[in-house]
């Protein structure tokens, strides 16, 4: 690709990237922790979860002090032959364009598209040079690059939007506990109820178009998975995908797997699976033991990477409200205690809870999940399961998060704390 052409895209680019549209939702991110250092920032996470929109808030609060910004966009199809060699040409493009006073401040959206990157961002900040990049890919912090990065870059996870963010969006403002009255709550469980059923994506929100929904996830499946991966069972891919989909926050087995994809080979339902969680498409969750053979070899859970694609892409025989709120728990629960481990519980008696939150080497905190406690068998095995977990690893209390129930019972002297969930992720320091 000549210099010509290059710099033709990098002036449109500037274009696109200047400004920030008037319906932008502020994240609940501190921008700034990522400005002050002088590290590679690496900002990843699934398609549509406003990864531009992040660094479109980190290039305005550079412009306040006059910064020198220069954006690409690497998905750009007429940067599909950019080479390593253009790499030079894009820095002499900075110098022609900006003052030399300044460093320049570099944004790279979806780099992954880009040859050798990580060899070119060391470079440029061992150069001075302030760079930022995003990725809709996990593989792009693997191997031999997070090597090649080692100590020299910061990584930001962004999911779709939070409940708290949600509500942001829909101009709700969040009272402190101690002011939440009966109103605003049932104001709350409302739009509860429309997060729970569209799920995080900025843009399905704004739209209010679910569909929406259902051409990201078929997008990251063709373009990032099938074309990337050079999948050639691409319908046993598809039928995977929407498998795990219709079957989110359940166990899976490999032999189920096989069964309904046609898909004969067990490593290549497994490397699929990578791809899934690579793309954060869908998670897995494995169960805790202490021993590590035990826990590799136990069934994982699946979920999937927002809410919305339990209602455009699975099979729906009936409406699952318990299954929409145990995954928008676990989507709460990776954003919250990005520091710690999350695993679920699977008792020798056959027992389950849901979640474990875990910081080596200790189990923290034990939580089930259940839409609805007015059945008299659910609210036995819910709070059975929580107990088994409890006694396991020798904990005081255990949360049972629901749609509507509230509840503090003693039994077997441990505490069971019944929540809504909604008020579980809005109020996280009322719970520890």
């Amino acid at each position: 690709m000549d210099k010509a052409q290059l710099m033709d895209v990098i002036l449109q680019h500037q274009e696109i990237f200047a400004g920030i549209p008037e319906d932008t939702i502020e994240r609940d991110i501190d921008l700034q922790r990522y400005m002050r250092g002088k590290e590679i920032v690496i900002i990843t996470g699934i398609r549509r979860s406003g990864k531009s929109t992040v660094l479109k808030l980190i290039a305005d609060q550079y412009q306040q002090p006059d910064e020198n910004i220069l954006f690409i966009n690497f998905e750009d199809i007429r940067l599909l032959d950019i080479t390593t060699d253009n790499y030079h040409d894009i820095e002499n493009i900075a110098i022609e364009l900006f003052s030399r006073r300044k460093k320049t401040v570099f944004f790279f959206d979806e780099i992954q598209y880009a040859p050798q990157w990580e060899r070119w961002a060391n470079n440029l900040h061992f150069k001075g040079h302030k760079v930022f990049v995003t990725g809709s890919n996990a593989k792009i912090l693997g191997g031999e690059i997070a090597t090649s990065l080692t100590g020299r870059n910061v990584v930001l996870d962004l999911h779709p939007f939070s409940f708290r963010e949600f509500l942001r969006l829909k101009g709700i403002e969040i009272p402190a506990e101690q002011h939440l009255t009966s109103d605003r709550a049932s104001e709350i469980v409302h739009y509860f109820k429309e997060y729970l059923e569209y799920g995080g994506f900025p843009e399905v929100l704004k739209e209010a178009n679910m569909e929406l929904s259902g051409h990201y996830f078929n997008d990251i499946l063709k373009r990032d998975i099938e074309t990337r991966y050079m999948i050639r069972e691409q319908t046993g891919l598809a039928r995977l995908a929407t498998y795990l989909a219709s079957n989110a926050a359940s166990r899976f087995s490999y032999s189920t797997l096989k069964s309904v994809t046609g898909l004969k080979s067990t490593n290549t339902i497994s490397q699929y699976i990578r791809y899934f969680r690579d793309s954060y498409l869908f998670y897995t969750l494995p169960a805790f033991y202490y021993s590590l053979k035990k826990q590799v070899q136990a069934s994982k859970k699946v979920y999937t990477g927002d809410n919305s694609f339990l209602n455009t892409i699975s099979f729906r025989f009936s409406e699952n409200t318990g299954q929409k709120l145990e995954n928008l728990v676990f989507l709460y629960l990776l954003q919250a205690k990005k520091a710690y481990s999350l695993f679920y519980h699977s008792g020798a008696s056959g027992k389950e809870c849901d979640f474990l939150i875990m910081k080596e080497p200790a189990v923290l905190s034990a939580i089930q999940v259940s839409a609805d406690l007015k059945n008299s068998e659910t609210r036995k095995r819910e709070i059975s399961g929580l107990l088994d977990a409890l006694h396991e690893y020798n904990l005081a209390r255990g949360y049972i998060l629901t749609m509507d129930s509230y509840g503090h019972e003693q039994i077997e002297g441990k505490d069971i704390i019944i929540v809504p969930a909604w008020k579980y992720m809005l109020y996280p320091d009322l719970y520890p």
